[in-house]
């Protein structure tokens, strides 16, 4: 008995297995058209289309001409050669499974039809957490966008830096205040769904000061500022030096007395025009 019960739940196990590896998920664009295409070769003498368990499209060959029923008439169209059923200007309320019944026999293959928006009118940023990062953190993480709600399932890739390449990533990414980081000057994200992508603009990387530099780059400033100074200095002093020497042996220089210098000839000093007048 245990036995049977165990082969039971099996064989119950499998069946829902094989009914889900069967049923196909179909997004389509809010707004646009779905396609749904049944896997069916051969003539095809009735076929029914349900939404929901509601009947769409019917079609009986010599008895019922081609009909279009429910929330979706007006919006399908059948072909009857492949059975395949286009409903255009989707909206979002119409999720949900569709089955297709042809021959009178209900093909195992269901769809799932899923709505997607559009990214175009999606706002897609970078968001830096905490909002305090800044060069005195030692990690800090970046979320790409807020919740894209209708616009699922979203994709997502990053870029590192201006020249970087898009790789693939999560929604969320962790950066760590290291040499390596640094080396990059911003942060870019871009989400991608199934009809379309958006990219973010990119974000100044929050390790960097306020100023503009890193950590790195304000220590290079001190230095090169020490240096400019120790040049001036060097500079003034050799000016100074010259000046004094220049002036040291001027002929028309003052003596410590605050008369003029006499000039000397022969170790003794010439006579002034005065003196020779006198003679």
């Amino acid at each position: 008995m245990a036995v049977m019960v165990k082969v039971g739940v099996l064989v119950l196990i499998l069946t829902v297995l094989l009914v889900a590896a069967q049923e196909q998920t179909k997004y389509f664009e809010i707004g646009g058209k779905l396609v749904l295409r049944p896997e069916f070769s051969g003539p095809i003498n009735s076929i029914t289309w349900k939404h929901k368990g509601n009947l769409v499209a019917e079609w009986i060959k010599d008895k019922v001409s081609l009909e279009y029923l429910g929330d979706l008439k007006g919006r399908s169209e059948l072909d009857l050669t492949t059975g395949t059923l286009t409903v255009s200007n989707m909206l979002k309320a119409h999720d949900g499974k569709f089955t297709v019944e042809i021959n009178d026999k209900v093909l195992p293959g269901s769809f799932n039809a899923v709505g997607v928006r559009n990214l175009n009118r999606t706002k897609v940023e970078v968001i830096i957490r905490p909002l305090t990062c800044s060069s005195e953190t030692s990690s800090c993480t970046m979320d790409c966008g807020n919740d894209f709600g209708d616009a699922e399932p979203v994709q997502y890739f990053w870029k590192n830096g201006e020249a970087g390449k898009w790789e693939s990533g999560n929604k969320r990414k962790v950066i760590i205040n290291d040499e390596e980081t640094l080396s990059f000057k911003s942060f870019t994200c871009k989400a991608k769904n199934p009809f379309s992508e958006k990219e973010s603009d990119p974000l100044e990387n929050p390790f960097f000061s306020k100023s503009g530099g890193s950590n790195t780059a304000v220590v290079v400033g001190v230095v090169v500022a020490i240096v400019l100074i120790a040049v001036v200095v060097a500079a003034g002093w050799l000016i100074y030096q010259t000046f004094i020497k220049r002036a040291s042996f001027c002929p028309g220089s003052a003596d410590r007395n605050g008369g003029p210098v006499q000039p000397v000839e022969d170790g003794k000093p010439a006579e002034t025009t005065e003196m020779m007048g006198k003679d």
